[in-house]
């Protein structure tokens, strides 16, 4: 499965968001390069479960249920902090960008409050801007790039105008290893109306658009504006908006505080609600109480919810393009063969068919793929139809029906 990458300069809030979705045991503090080598860890996608429509109690196996509210594992990766001048080596650049290449869909993390320098170092409040943030990561990869195929440019030129091969084959080989598809380098190719068969004739200016685009396609963005409960952010989130930016407004540190509470049995939360539910007040300490209504009154109210689950949901939904759909064994009673009710959703590419589907639950049901059946219209549907958002699958394979 492709993977969403954490990104951001650093001492932004990367690691308290890494933190956040994932509870995983990493360091977070004040100062730059708190992650010195990139984390993953697993955090979940948050869908309305199909078991409240359809009547049925459910048993999940690979994701929980909560109340009709289905949370389903993905990997997430966290990588090192990014300065200016990263695709030269300064700082931790060359491990980021080294790590980077394993990401499909980028989380940027933007300070969006202003309280750190280029470099990640504190400053006032509203002094800094959210959107250079943002510039800085994009431009550090487009020079990476940019390097990388410069070091072989002249060669494939040569390639390719003595007709030993074809650019698009050249440029894929290049960028192996990057997540970058041929379909990618097409498209890019043609759309800025560039001439394929005379790429020395590129200029300068039109290469680096070639390098920026591609980029686009193959590291699509997703700006978390962090740090919503200091007053300064909401300039910071308007701006960041007005420039173009896919940004959802975050406070990472208040979803680690939430999750934490609730993980102690403080309180009633599930990631991504718009409130929590203190279960005992006696428990809580006048630290505690005053922390969690702060977060209430700054971040929920004001936001609807820290941001936290809406920045995964849409880093894997829709910048990455994949849907939720039930594979079940029986049509009828929704199980599997142990006779778990709705007991697994997959994450599957859209556009994904339900041989597709057959593969990855295992080689040989792919292989013996007959054809599959619609759960909820009782209906047969072919190797080429195309699995939409909540589809209940049953696979008809040669090896299940003897």
């Amino acid at each position: 499965m492709e993977l969403a990458g954490i990104v951001g300069k650093p001492n932004v809030g990367k690691s308290t968001m890494f933190s956040a979705m994932t509870l995983a045991p990493i360091e977070i503090a004040n100062y730059p390069f708190t992650t010195i080598k990139p984390n993953r860890g697993v955090s979940y996608l948050r869908i309305k479960c199909v078991c409240k429509e359809l009547g049925v109690k459910d048993n999940p196996k690979n994701s929980k249920c909560i109340n009709g509210v289905r949370f389903i594992p993905i990997e997430l990766i966290d990588c090192p902090g990014i300065i200016r001048g990263a695709h030269e080596g300064r700082g931790l650049g060359l491990q980021f960008l080294d790590e980077i290449r394993q990401a499909s869909a980028l989380i940027v993390v933007a300070d969006a409050a202003g309280a750190t320098d280029p470099d990640g170092n504190p400053v006032k409040p509203g002094t800094s801007d959210p959107i250079e943030d943002v510039k800085l990561v994009e431009e550090e990869l487009d020079y990476w790039l940019e390097g990388l195929l410069a070091s072989d440019w002249q060669r494939i030129c040569r390639i390719v105008e003595n007709r030993v091969g074809e650019l698009e084959d050249e440029l894929y080989k290049k960028f192996s290893g990057l997540r970058i598809s041929m379909e990618m380098i097409h498209e890019t190719i043609q759309d800025l109306s560039l001439d394929p068969n005379h790429p020395s004739r590129w200029s300068k200016e039109k290469l680096h658009e070639f390098i920026t685009e591609l980029r686009k396609r193959s590291k699509p963005i997703i700006v978390a504006a962090n740090k919503i409960d200091m007053l300064e952010a909401e300039d910071g989130v308007k701006r960041l908006k007005e420039a173009g930016y896919e940004v959802i407004p975050v406070s990472a540190e208040a979803e680690r505080i939430l999750r934490l509470a609730a993980e102690k049995n403080l309180i009633n939360y599930l990631p991504g609600d718009s409130d929590f539910e203190i279960i005992d007040d006696s428990k809580l300490n006048p630290a505690q109480r005053r922390a969690l209504e702060m977060i209430r009154e700054n971040v929920l109210k004001k936001w609807g919810s820290t941001g936290v689950q809406e920045t995964v949901n849409r880093a894997y939904f829709n910048l990455l393009q994949y849907i939720p759909v039930y594979p079940v064994e029986d049509p009828e009673k929704l199980t599997d063969h142990d006779g778990n009710v709705l007991p697994d959703v997959y994450i599957v590419p859209k556009g994904s068919t339900p041989r597709d589907l057959a593969y990855m639950i295992h080689t040989d049901l792919g292989k013996t793929f007959l054809y599959a059946i619609d759960a909820r219209r009782k209906v047969r549907l072919g190797e080429d139809y195309k699995l939409k958002w909540g589809d209940i699958i049953s696979i008809v394979s040669a090896s299940r029906r003897a």
